[in-house]
């Protein structure tokens, strides 16, 4: 091999086995900038990106621990649900894909050897009186292009709750360990590698699961490397020594969130007594980055991506994901770098962030607060006039606003739940300003906190092909730091810069134009979204009757009467408030240029004409 960096230690002789776990699904690579402005990938890159480390002779593992298709319009605008999306991504050279919880409804037997859910069975919805079905296979055992054979497991974690409604039944984990199939077949079949998937994350609720597994199959094979990606939480997570015995065999890594993660282990095999020579990074999503590790020409990759994404892109044209719902501009504006020495005079108009930046009620550029106190109040209310405290939690949007173009796609990025209706109940105003406090709890409150992040743009010596031979030993120089009690253990793999991720509290209230000059015991409307009346009633019926009844003199009241408030669902509001904001751009428009053109007739008389133009509705003013 060629091309060695003295900083990273290559091993003579080294054996590839290279576990690889992809959360990444973005239509268009200018659409997909969660972060950085360079975070540009979408799933054909990365699928270039394995098939060209596969094409130089590396075991290039491929695995999707879930949620491989929720979160934008391939999925959102299907019913149900990402089904034809998941169709396309089974044509992906997956090793290993493992069920979300957004795709447990329907089995995939043309996938059905490597779509792996041991514990998850369902009723076919179509088939009355049916009978429960193994979703997927319990496990795979296969042999990579060198000869290594592995066995591979899938589970998904126990939600009953929000399963059982749907005909899924998921079993405990602990029972899987007792079928024969396990006993029998798992803990007989003596691979090079045991790799445990599934959509189960590694935090410290759900770890116990995976060290039930990691434990049972350690009792037989206390050297064999074991390997755990999960899912579920989308959050960046790396751990070593999933149980105590033996922890420098072992390792666990969860990747990030939707559009924007790829979490990345290499393992160069040792003999049993060694610690595994091991390389991980959290990537992010980022074509120039893939293309730099595998040291591919670029031109040549993103032909290779761009005929992987044509049926994407085919499957949204069906679903008329491209349509131009109106163009949506933030007036803030922040400064190009046009070279590396100087700044341009030149601005551009800021995207409306997400979680990117620590968020303040009084920021009118954040995405939460357009939401509630712009485009809602445009939008939803019957009655302007009419006072109201509007309840919402952190949940409903998933990331921020582009600046430019927005699309039929871009709402469902943004707002990706199903729609719902808002309720409202009359209640005096002094107890609406006070459910807030009754539901908020300490560690509800708006926070910053860090999360392991890979680099947008790997430096200049890192940025080489990864077949080269990118390892780092895990614990030969940490004196045993490392332990199954560190929620991020991996550090001595190479810690990535931090990224801190924030979010507004988990409960937010609204209070409408005038309502502060109203007394406390003046009726509001009290609105909420459909999924949240269950939560506000009983704390409303109770402020009714402990403080309104006493200090507002009402008779004892019952429940809350609830009705449908407003004229759109939650789904709806930006994109309904994009196209008033655009109705009313285009009549001013129309009004410049009804304007421009008396002026050019009265400058044409005076023979005094010259050049002008006028931008486009939807193009981005650069002063």
């Amino acid at each position: 091999m060629s091309g060695s960096n003295p900083n990273l230690p290559i091993p003579r002789q080294p054996k590839k086995l290279r576990p690889f776990k992809s959360a990444v699904m973005c239509l268009s690579r200018d659409r997909c900038r969660i972060h950085f402005e360079r975070m540009i990938a979408n799933i054909g890159d990365v699928v270039t990106f394995v098939e060209y480390l596969r094409d130089t002779g590396a075991d290039v593992v491929f695995i999707d621990t879930g949620d491989q298709t929720h979160g934008g319009g391939l999925s959102d605008a299907d019913k149900p649900e990402g089904a034809q999306a998941l169709l396309l991504h089974t044509s992906l050279p997956y090793d290993v894909l493992s069920p979300g919880k957004f795709a447990m409804l329907e089995a995939h037997p043309e996938i059905k050897e490597k779509y792996l859910a041991a514990n998850v069975f369902y009723k076919p919805p179509n088939e009355p009186g049916a009978q429960r079905r193994q979703l997927g296979s319990t496990h795979r055992t296969w042999y990579t292009g060198s000869g290594r054979k592995i066995t591979a497991i899938g589970v998904a974690f126990e939600n009953e709750s929000k399963t059982r409604e749907a005909g899924v039944y998921i079993e405990r984990v602990e029972s899987i360990l007792t079928h024969k199939w396990f006993t029998e077949q798992v803990l007989t079949s003596n691979p090079d590698v045991f790799l445990l998937v599934g959509h189960m994350s590694l935090s410290a609720k759900e770890r116990p699961k995976w060290r039930l597994i990691h434990q049972a199959i350690r009792s037989r094979y206390p050297d064999t490397p074991i390997f755990i990606f999960a899912g579920h939480t989308h959050e960046r997570q790396c751990i070593m020594g999933i149980n105590r015995e033996n922890p420098i065999r072992s390792l666990g890594i969860e990747s990030g969130r939707y559009l924007e993660t790829i979490g990345w282990v290499g393992a160069n095999l040792t003999a049993a007594t060694e610690p595994l020579e091991l390389s991980r990074i959290h990537l992010d999503a980022s074509r120039d980055t893939l293309i730099g590790l595998t040291g591919a020409d670029p031109s040549a990759f993103t032909q290779a991506s761009d005929y992987v994404m044509r049926p994407f892109h085919e499957l949204a044209g069906r679903f008329g994901l491209d349509q131009y719902i109106g163009c949506l501009k933030n007036g803030k504006a922040k400064p190009i770098l046009t070279t590396s020495e100087e700044t341009s005079l030149r601005t551009q108009p800021l995207d409306y962030p997400w979680d990117t930046k620590k968020y303040s009620e009084n920021d009118p550029h954040h995405a939460y607060n357009l939401y509630r106190n712009v485009a809602f109040p445009d939008v939803v209310p019957h009655n302007a006039s009419e006072p109201y405290v509007l309840l919402l939690n952190n949940g409903f949007i998933r990331g921020p606003l582009y600046n430019g173009s927005f699309t039929l796609n871009d709402k469902f990025v943004n707002l990706p739940y199903d729609s719902q209706a808002f309720w409202s109940t009359r209640i005096p105003k002094m107890v609406a300003k006070k459910v807030l406090d009754r539901l908020s709890k300490p560690d509800d409150a708006a926070q910053c906190i860090p999360a392991q992040s890979g680099k947008a743009l790997l430096s200049e010596d890192s940025q080489r092909p990864i077949v080269q031979g990118r390892y780092m030993r895990g614990l030969a120089e940490t004196d045993g730091k490392l332990g199954d009690n560190e929620e991020e253990s991996c550090d001595a793999l190479g810690v990535s810069p931090p990224l801190m991720q924030c979010w507004p509290d988990k409960y937010g209230i609204t209070l409408s134009k005038g309502i502060d000059a109203l007394k406390g015991c003046d009726y509001v409307d009290f609105v909420t979204l459909e999924f949240l009346k269950s939560r506000a009633e009983p704390v409303i019926e109770k402020l009714m009757k402990d403080t309104a009844s006493v200090q507002c003199e009402l008779p004892s009241p019952g429940k809350p009467l609830w009705q449908t408030y407003g004229r759109a669902f939650s789904g709806d509001v930006i994109k309904e408030w994009v196209q008033i904001s655009n109705t009313w751009n285009q009549l001013l428009l129309a009004l410049i240029l009804i304007t421009g053109l008396l002026s050019a007739i009265s400058l044409k008389e005076s023979g005094r004409l010259g050049r002008s133009s006028v931008n486009s509705p939807c193009q981005l003013n650069m002063m």
